[in-house]
């Protein structure tokens, strides 16, 4: 091997079994032999693992050995994106409209993706409940390393924009939560905010965004993203929490998909908000996902 290459593992991973011949790093050096080498936020420290990745020519994620719920996973996976946007500058100075920040998340390895708002995000859970995209995670679910592009009180623009310029391949798994019709993007010239409509007050926003120009809106997205999806060849899912059948006449718009899931009727129990779903229901939305899934392979 004539290059370097260096994964960022657990620090419980017994990384013999990744790679026989990669060699531990838990203290700083200079001038690395090219080769094969791992270390962790357990050998060494976050700005000691900064200063020798310029060493490098790769920079992998090893998965294996985390607790995928853990603080620990969830700041590996941060300097992991840190230490691969440092290096890419291909697209340095334009703007994706994006700010989540495993946007540029991309491991090694076939990945669960989740984009949604907060019934994706986990809102009204405690630390220790597991949100649906969790709930897939787990080996007796999909068993897929995942990522939550989620954010409470977005919209579908924005989770539609997350869905194109994150690094989606044809070996991992989507699921797209579509929310209401009633929450746009605004861009305010410096940066873009999300608005609910039914809480702004901004009464020329409100008066001009009519139910039949949301759902254009809505629809739009919805086929676009689709479309993207059917491109990568990926297999994805689109799901719904919120029951728009209430109050809109488009429900068929949805479900023309057969990648449709509908998650209807499985809100078993409430957050401790009181509003959104409880840790029984995000289970409960994980196995109707998994059956379909199942379901739609078959």
């Amino acid at each position: 091997m004539t290059q370097k290459l260096l994964y960022l593992t657990a620090s419980t991973c017994d990384f013999s079994h990744v790679d026989p011949n990669s060699v531990l790093l838990d203290s700083y050096r200079k001038n690395l032999p090219p080769g094969a080498y791992h270390t962790s936020l357990g050998d060494l420290p976050v700005d000691r693992i900064i200063q020798i990745s310029s060493q490098f020519d790769m920079i992998r994620f090893e998965p294996r050995g985390f607790d995928l719920n853990g603080n620990i996973y969830k700041e590996s996976l941060s300097l992991y994106q840190y230490l691969t946007r440092s290096t890419a500058t291909a697209c340095e100075g334009i703007e994706q409209f994006t700010d989540h920040p495993n946007i540029n998340t991309r491991l090694d390895h076939p990945m669960l993706w989740v984009f949604g708002c907060s019934h994706s995000h986990g809102v009204g859970l405690r630390d220790h409940e597991l949100n649906y995209g969790q709930w897939l995670s787990q080996s007796e679910y999909l068993d897929l390393p995942v990522a939550l592009i989620t954010k409470p009180g977005s919209s579908l623009t924005w989770s539609h924009r997350h869905l194109f310029n994150c690094q989606i391949k044809p070996q991992d798994t989507v699921i797209w939560q579509l929310t209401t019709p009633g929450r746009v993007s605004r861009f305010n010239g410096n940066h873009v905010m999300e608005v609910v409509l039914n809480c702004s007050k901004d009464r020329i926003l409100v008066d001009c965004m009519n139910d039949e120009q949301l759902y254009f809106t809505q629809l739009s997205l919805l086929n676009t993203g689709t479309k993207f999806l059917h491109s990568i060849g990926c297999r994805f899912i689109i799901i719904s929490i919120c029951d728009f059948g209430k109050s809109y006449d488009y429900v068929s718009q949805y479900v023309k998909y057969p990648e449709y899931c509908s998650s209807y009727g499985l809100h078993v129990d409430y957050g401790t908000d009181g509003l959104h779903a409880g840790p029984l229901s995000h289970k409960a939305i994980a196995q109707r996902i998994l059956n379909h899934v199942k379901s739609h392979d078959d």
